[in-house]
């Protein structure tokens, strides 16, 4: 079980966002062995509600939430609420978007996140790429 915010220790805060039980699992065991603490959620609403309780150093979050694409709506909902929050999108959406969504995905400002990665991403990967943004990471 993740570790409450107020008993935050190591490295980082990370809230990880994923409706995955196994990516889920995988993400906390790579950001733990890392020294981050990690709390996981698997909605839109409870990410919100997380966030608004502690804000944590990175949030790592699926697009495809809540049924759909709430998680790319949640990112931009971040980003303008919190403008310092490092934000990691790591999606399977690119497999479920036409070729004309997929090229809209290439416009300026789409998606406001620090790091975009298609799934499956390896524990390594993704522990790196967050111990870059946690502030006085790597």
């Amino acid at each position: 079980m993740p570790r409450r915010p107020e008993e935050v220790v190591g490295m980082g805060y990370i809230l990880l966002v994923d409706d995955d039980p196994q990516v889920v699992a995988d993400g906390v065991a790579a950001l733990e062995a890392e020294g981050h603490t990690v709390s996981s959620v698997s909605t839109t609403s409870e990410a919100t509600a997380t966030i608004h309780r502690q804000t944590p150093d990175v949030v790592v979050l699926e697009g495809m939430l809540d049924g759909g694409f709430a998680g790319f709506e949640l990112a931009r909902k971040l980003a303008h609420q919190y403008p310092a929050l490092p934000l990691v999108m790591v999606t399977r959406a690119d497999e479920h978007l036409s070729e004309e969504e997929r090229d809209e995905q290439d416009r300026d400002g789409w998606m406001p996140v620090a790091r975009f990665m298609q799934k499956p991403v390896s524990g390594d990967v993704l522990a790196y790429e967050v111990g870059r943004l946690v502030p006085g990471g790597h």
